[in-house]
């Protein structure tokens, strides 16, 4: 019994050393590698944040270049200045577009996309976690996971 629980114990160990990783603060120049599409989103009591996805539309996606960093997909296209402060996403001088919203649900999305990175709150975290997805959390306690995405064909 004694040998089995310590066989055990070490394979728990030998598998949680070469699975798990840390999270990781992404660099610039992992951010602007490529564009990042949205995968998942919930909100602070872990329910998924439903208005974010419009079925039939590309998703959601944020495109960081040098110094500024776009939203893509929604009804308008965004785009602000950024920086890193420590894990910090740091978003200044935006612009938007300004078309009408004839779907209400891609206004709806568009709408609440608007909350997760410009609100009055504090700048959200960025962390690469295993799998190589960008995972953000903002001061309201949402999260949201982006997968890479491949770069347009030029």
């Amino acid at each position: 019994m004694k040998r089995t629980y310590m066989l055990a114990l070490a394979w728990l160990a030998i598998g949680i050393g070469s699975s798990a990783r840390a999270a990781s603060t992404p660099t610039t120049a992992q951010l602007e590698a490529h564009p990042w599409q949205l995968t998942r989103a919930t909100d602070a009591q872990g329910k998924r944040i439903d208005a974010l996805f419009v079925r039939g539309r590309a998703p959601y996606t944020l495109r960081f270049q040098p110094g500024y960093m776009s939203e893509l997909n929604l009804c308008n296209q965004a785009s602000s200045h950024y920086h890193l402060q420590d894990d910090r996403l740091i978003l200044e001088s935006g612009i938007r577009t300004t078309a009408l919203c004839i779907n209400p649900k891609v206004d709806a999305q568009e709408r609440r996309a608007e909350t997760l990175f410009h609100g009055r709150d504090t700048a959200p975290t960025l962390a690469l976690d295993d799998t190589g997805a960008l995972v953000v959390r903002n001061a309201k306690g949402e999260v949201l996971v982006f997968k890479p995405a491949p770069l347009p064909a030029k």
